[in-house]
């Protein structure tokens, strides 16, 4: 009922009051349902773990650290044999190499003394006895042996992983009679490494 004295709002006025009550009532329920349906698809997937190891390596041999040969006061025509059993082991394959560091040359000792290192099978570090060769790795001078890390070393043979494999070198030195007087005085050292890597 209207107040006594209050005008009356025109039809205009109440047809624009009823279209903005519809209309509120339209947003307000597109929000309700806007709202619900968002709850409705919001999902997660089960956590899938992933995991990762590495494989194994190791690269042994038989001299128990020991030096491999010395030779002191050589003279010409003298000679020497030695051999080192070399095993790789673990779950990745692998290749191994043989290289020279920690080189200390004198003299032409290096120049004059004579290597040969051959690649087989059978002997051990104690005695070359059983030693049966498949390969000639180098031969040559001392001087001449100038493969100095992996990736020029000498002798490559494969591991297959997941089983122990060995192999055995025969390093062979020789003072040639014909060594010249420049050798007289002179020294010659070096390391051999035997390095394994899986590439």
């Amino acid at each position: 009922m209207t107040p006594a004295g209050a005008a009356r709002p025109g039809r205009r006025a109440r047809r624009l009051g009823l279209a903005a009550c519809a209309l509120a009532a339209v947003l307000g329920s597109s929000l309700v349902v806007w709202q619900s349906a968002y709850a409705t698809f919001v999902d997660s997937a089960a956590a899938f773990p992933a995991t990762a190891t590495t494989g194994t390596l190791t690269l042994g041999d038989d001299d128990a650290g020991s030096t491999l040969f010395t030779a002191g006061g050589l003279m010409p025509g003298d000679t020497g044999t030695r051999c080192i059993r070399v095993t790789a082991n673990g779950t990745a394959p692998a290749t191994v190499r043989l290289y020279g560091t920690g080189r200390s040359l004198t003299g032409g000792l290096a120049a004059a003394l004579t290597l040969t290192v051959r690649l087989g099978t059978g002997g051990s570090a104690t005695s070359c006895t059983g030693f049966t060769s498949s390969s000639v790795v180098y031969t040559g001078t001392l001087a001449g042996f100038t493969a100095d890390g992996f990736a020029t070393g000498l002798g490559s043979w494969q591991a297959p992983g997941k089983v122990a494999t060995t192999r055995t070198y025969q390093l062979a030195w020789t003072l040639p009679t014909t060594a010249p007087l420049s050798a007289e005085g002179g020294s010659a050292a070096v390391s051999f490494v035997w390095e394994a890597q899986t590439r």
